[in-house]
């Protein structure tokens, strides 16, 4: 069973065999084709990077932010990314799971947008979920830099519920500008601001940001859906663990904390009724220390 789910998901890249995908035990929904064609702009931009207070990263973006805009469309749309390189490298954009021709995959020849270009992506996106979407161009270096992002796609009849985003992702020492309490290798010089966390601090981080005081906190309310998508692009893996709740996994089992690998997804939900200030967090205690920990404000 779970190999043939495996095998029914990495086909739906392919036209080959995307017809037998809704023949496949297990197999996701199929959603037929809305008509509807969503464009999404991109742009490659180079900047400086907060991390956290005194924490500078030299960081290539779509759009100027880590994590890059979230995509969000409908099962059955039509999707056109018209990605402009405004950078002085080679960028592209490549996701998982939606349906493209082998000559929109971001990875090498005209999908490729050299500095200057525009290049237009066309997807499909026939079946639900989260995933996540990043450079191709540059490989490792690209995403490590924080080309990435996550592409909602929203199932037509899905409940409303609150979402909630969040995108685990690893930064490199060697890209950072400035680290607090680590002095400059040429000057010597130890900058100004920030506390100093450690060998590993902000090499982990959540929604682009690291540690409690720069993490954006997610918020609920008692009563409602709280469902969360999950996605982890880096170098390691991780998990997300929510204080004080509990939801049931895709395999059926009762937990608190998922498991993901690099470049692996997950979308979860529940009620909510726990009021508190509850932490959020990768369960990898280096990794807390680095910065990956948030809070989750639940009000009544």
């Amino acid at each position: 069973m779970r190999h043939a789910i495996v095998l029914s998901l990495l086909c739906s890249v392919f036209a080959s065999c995307s017809d037998d995908v809704a023949t496949q035990p297990g197999a996701p929904r199929r959603y037929p084709a809305t008509g509807v064609t969503k464009t999404i702009e991109l742009r490659i931009e180079d900047k400086v990077w907060e991390v956290g207070p005194g924490a500078l990263y030299n960081a290539w973006t779509y759009n100027g932010t880590i994590p890059g805009p979230t995509m969000e469309v409908t099962a059955g749309d039509r999707i056109l990314v018209r990605l402009t390189n405004n950078s002085n490298h080679p960028a592209s954009v490549h996701t998982h799971l939606v349906e493209f021709d082998q000559t929109q995959d971001g990875v090498d020849g005209p999908a490729i947008a050299q500095p200057g270009q525009t290049v237009t992506y066309e997807w499909f996106a026939p079946y639900a979920g989260v995933v996540p979407y990043h450079d191709h161009a540059a490989e490792g270096e690209g995403v490590a830099r924080g080309l990435f992002g996550a592409l909602i796609v929203h199932a037509p009849d899905e409940v409303p519920a609150n979402e909630h985003v969040v995108v685990l992702s690893d930064f490199e020492t060697q890209f950072f500008a400035q680290l607090p309490g680590v002095a400059d290798p040429v000057t010597g010089i130890i900058p100004p601001g920030g506390t100093y966390r450690g060998p590993h601090q902000y090499m982990h981080t959540m929604n682009g940001f690291a540690y409690e005081d720069a993490v954006p906190h997610f918020t609920g309310r008692v009563g409602e859906l709280s469902r969360w998508r999950v996605v982890s692009i880096g170098i390691e893996a991780h998990t997300f663990h929510i204080h004080g709740h509990r939801w049931v996994d895709s395999d059926g089992t009762l937990t608190d904390n998922i498991q993901l690998a690099p470049g692996t997804y997950k979308t979860f939900e529940f009620e909510e009724d726990r009021v508190g200030n509850w932490l959020v967090h990768c369960h990898f205690p280096n990794h807390m220390e680095g910065g990956m920990v948030s809070r989750y404000n639940v009000s009544p």
